[in-house]
């Protein structure tokens, strides 16, 4: 798991927004990935609770009203667990593209992220990312992805 969002939790509501939110980053270009909705469906996976009625994923809507979900997540830390996994999402097919990332900081603005905070973010995404490849024995395999990522 990504280091910095270990210690984060989302109670049921928040975990359901969140999930959304992933899915409007994975519709940006048009087309939901294989890889992106694996790691949405991981992500609502992993917050299901017993005690709570929770909605199949496959019935969620990337949709919904503008400002729906501004006040939801209170703390920073919440805040950096989306967008950190928004970035991941808009990662997992293999680029980051500028409408993607134009969504992603669509997606901290409504939910009360400074511009700043999502540099600072992609940043570290990127630095995860390469550092899952690091011990990969093909070093110049792991240059082109590092000059991909920017």
């Amino acid at each position: 798991m990504f280091p910095l969002l270990e210690n984060v939790s989302l109670d049921a509501g928040q975990s359901i927004a969140a999930t959304r939110l992933l899915l409007r980053i994975a519709h940006v270009d048009g087309v939901r990935t294989a890889e992106e909705v694996a790691l949405i469906r991981w992500f609502h996976d992993s917050g299901c609770d017993d005690r709570v009625d929770w909605p199949a994923f496959d019935s969620l809507q990337a949709t919904g009203q503008t400002g729906e979900f501004a006040g939801i997540f209170s703390e920073a830390a919440e805040r950096d667990l989306v967008i950190a996994t928004c970035l991941m999402v808009a990662y997992a097919d293999g680029a980051l593209t500028t409408d993607e990332l134009a969504a992603v900081r669509g997606v901290a603005e409504e939910i009360g992220m400074p511009p700043a905070r999502v540099d600072e973010l992609l940043a570290l995404v990127k630095d995860y990312i390469l550092s899952q490849l690091a011990s990969l024995p093909d070093a110049g395999s792991v240059a082109v992805v590092a000059r991909e990522l920017g």
